[in-house]
């Protein structure tokens, strides 16, 4: 994957996104190039199952919708990966942000107003 592309891709932008998550095999590697671009990115470590990247994808964006924390919805996602016997894959997913930047703090969806 050539990352130096991808981070030119998400730099092309008028708002750049807030976090990116490559939920693929092997992609920590480019992280340094891409936090660039994002304040936050996910990345797995090395090569991840299918059954592990979906159950993965399935809780962290889950837990996003809800109004989660980036850093939070990474835990619930490795602890249902856990949850489902995918102990090797759930050392996977790693998290990585810019110095002036907590993922626990990174919040992408509002929750609603009650009211």
């Amino acid at each position: 994957m050539e990352f130096d592309i991808l981070a030119e891709l998400l730099d092309a932008t008028d708002l750049p996104p807030k976090l990116l998550v490559m939920n693929a095999c092997n992609t920590l590697d480019g992280s340094d190039i891409l936090l660039e671009a994002v304040p936050v990115l996910i990345a797995m470590s090395d090569t991840v199952g299918d059954a592990g990247a979906g159950v993965f994808a399935s809780q962290f964006y889950a837990a996003i919708a809800s109004a989660q924390s980036v850093g939070s919805a990474l835990r619930q996602a490795k602890a249902m990966m856990k949850q489902a016997l995918l102990r090797e894959d759930a050392e996977l997913p790693q998290i990585l942000s810019r110095p002036d930047t907590d993922p626990n703090e990174v919040v992408l969806i509002k929750p609603p107003n009650k009211g």
